[in-house]
């Protein structure tokens, strides 16, 4: 419990730290810089702040980050560059609600996700939970009346694919790379390839030097850009080390607070105040992430009740069956005796 509750807490915080930098990109955005821009410079700094504790992680581990190049390269592809690049593209064609609503269909993507690869139905209160929190998360974004355009829909649909990848990968314990080192790597990985989207021309590259108003107070753009990196820091920091500790379906739905987080951020730095009905829809997302957590604590005690029997060429592809506590199948026996318990068992279970 005491680990659940300081990984809850770091995601929160994750959150916070995410919806923190938005507020301040925006109002660099009204000063003449464009999104490849921001997202270099926010690449870049949070790599250069991390070079350190990087190198001191990795020492003596090196190997570890040899053998698993192939995630730290995709996390920095996917993870990093992916979803910054997509939602900036996508609010380019989209209203900033529509395109955050769709990037925010994550959670949905990784609930089906396990689904249909652990083949085990999610718990009925985590359907719950997902339609309270998607109630909420429409609530606070309130999008009624923007127009959509097919182009920024694809663009945001990536952005969550991209961003369910980035809570899957967080979430895996079995990864080598401390979490740390995992987030310096990626932030490098993702400055070269924004970077050379610049240079190619994909991507504008618009930046100026002019002040950026805060708060309706001008300020140097450096300003903005340290707050930018630094909660970016954070949020990546605290994200995988919470999500290694709650996993990433509840993580994902944690992190819905962001958009609450965001309004309020937004109300003190650009003077966007929040209505009532938002209010609303973040005690809808709160109230969800109840239920994804209750959801998730029944769907162990099911897994614990069921078994999965060994395959080969008589019995065919795995198989999991419902037991009774006191008849489980011991996973880990022989090929023959797993053939003779699954016949029993088939006569006794019923078979999903």
């Amino acid at each position: 419990m005491n680990r659940t509750a300081v990984g809850f807490g770091l995601v929160l915080l994750s959150a916070f730290f995410f919806a923190a930098s938005g507020p301040y990109a925006k109002a660099m955005y009204a000063s003449g810089w464009s999104p490849g821009a921001v997202v270099l410079l926010r690449l870049l700094g949070c790599a250069l702040v991390l070079l350190i504790p990087t190198i001191i992680s990795l020492r003596g581990r090196w190997r570890e980050v040899v053998r698993g190049w192939r995630t730290v390269v995709s996390y920095g592809v996917v993870s990093m560059a992916g979803v910054q690049l997509l939602y900036f593209l996508a609010v380019e064609h989209l209203a900033v609600a529509v395109a955050l609503l769709l990037e925010m269909t994550a959670p949905l993507l990784i609930v089906f996700w396990l689904w249909a690869t652990t083949r085990i139905r999610p718990a009925t209160v985590t359907f719950v939970g997902m339609a309270v929190s998607l109630v909420g998360l429409v609530l606070v974004l309130d999008p009624g009346g923007s127009e959509l355009s097919l182009a920024g829909v694809v663009f945001a649909l990536g952005a969550a694919v991209c961003l369910a990848s980035y809570f899957m990968v967080s979430a895996k314990v079995e990864v080598d790379v401390p979490p740390v080192a995992l987030t310096g790597l990626g932030m490098a990985v993702g400055t070269l390839v924004v970077a050379g989207l610049l240079l190619l021309g994909v991507l504008p590259a618009d930046f100026s030097t002019a002040d950026v108003t805060l708060g309706a107070s001008p300020y140097s753009w450096v300003v903005p850009i340290l707050i930018i990196v630094f909660t970016t820091v954070g949020a990546y920091v605290c994200g995988i080390l919470g999500l290694r500790m709650v996993g990433a379906t509840v993580g994902s739905f944690v992190n819905l607070t962001e958009v609450p987080f965001s309004v309020i951020v937004a109300w003190l730095v650009v003077a966007e105040l929040p209505s009532v009905i938002q209010m609303y829809g973040g005690i809808g997302i709160v109230v969800g992430v109840v239920f994804i957590k209750w959801g998730e604590v029944r769907q162990e005690r099911r897994i614990q009740r069921r078994v999965v029997l060994l395959s080969d060429p008589a019995t065919g592809p795995l198989s999991i069956v419902e037991v009774s506590d006191d008849r489980a199948v011991d996973a880990g026996s022989g090929a023959s005796q797993s053939n003779g318990r699954a016949r029993r068992g088939r006569d006794s279970t019923t078979s999903r």
